[in-house]
């Protein structure tokens, strides 16, 4: 499939599984043609970083539907040019890093914002750990800064609680997915039941009255596995999977995220 056909793809792909949370409204619906000239008229050495900070013109910032001081920035790293023995650089760990903290230092990112890369290539467990360890560290940093005052105000204004509706651990958070992961959406394949996050404490809460268990007797569902990342799920969330079967109706299962 041509690099610019799997990043069309992948924009309504992911206009599609963000929606619920981000207002995706503002991710423009580009034909495979205006992909074409868009991607023709980009430097692609200079795709990811340039004196605008975004570089890339595919590249997409959305806003939280609540908390709109929050944002989502998806980041097409190190695509290939259309020439036809082009490919991808490989993706070398410590300069990806880096440059996810020059756009957090360079103030691209606020210190709230979280980031969602696309490359390429499949992930190897190398670039897969240090993401891993760099959420860790990025984690760290907001338990001790706390999150910026504005973010704070908003969440006050809208009378949410911090800790309840939304967590430190639901913000500042970077992931890393394959493009061949967004050319179709997996959410909705007909094998796969449907899969939904639910962050808010009190709601967990009543799940684990309802099925008489604690967290820690839940199935468990890790925060790399796709759909995880399709969904977003942060550590201690639940995702609630719907089956529907034709002998047994609907039945509800509940996973905690680890």
């Amino acid at each position: 499939m041509k690099i610019t056909e799997k990043i069309n793809r992948s924009r309504y792909t992911l206009k599609k599984i963000l929606t619920n949370e981000w207002d995706t409204l503002s991710i423009p619906d580009y034909s495979l043609q205006e992909i074409n000239k868009i991607y023709e008229n980009i430097d692609i050495s200079d795709q990811y970083i340039n004196s605008h900070g975004n570089g890339f013109v595919c590249n997409i910032n959305l806003k939280h539907k609540v908390l709109e001081s929050y944002k989502l920035h998806i980041i097409y790293y190190k695509f290939p040019d259309l020439s036809p023995d082009s490919t991808s650089p490989k993706i070398q760990k410590k300069s990806l890093i880096d440059n996810i903290n020059k756009l957090y230092e360079n103030e691209y990112l606020n210190n709230n914002d979280s980031v969602m890369i696309i490359v390429n290539e499949s992930i190897s467990e190398t670039v897969q750990k240090a993401i891993d360890d760099y959420n860790i560290e990025l984690q760290n940093q907001l338990e001790v800064n706390g999150l910026d005052e504005d973010i704070m105000n908003e969440i006050k204004s809208k009378d949410l609680e911090l800790g309840r509706e939304f967590n430190i651990k639901h913000f500042k958070n970077v992931q890393i997915i394959s493009i061949d992961s967004l050319t179709n959406n997996l959410l909705e394949h007909n094998l796969v039941p449907k899969h939904e996050v639910i962050r808010n404490k009190d709601d967990i809460n009543k799940i684990l009255d309802e099925c008489n268990a604690n967290i820690l007797q839940l199935p468990i569902i890790l925060k790399n596995d796709i759909i995880s990342k399709l969904i977003r799920l942060s550590p201690g969330d639940l995702c609630k999977i719907t089956r529907n079967n034709e002998k047994c109706g609907i039945n509800y299962f509940y996973r905690v995220c680890k």
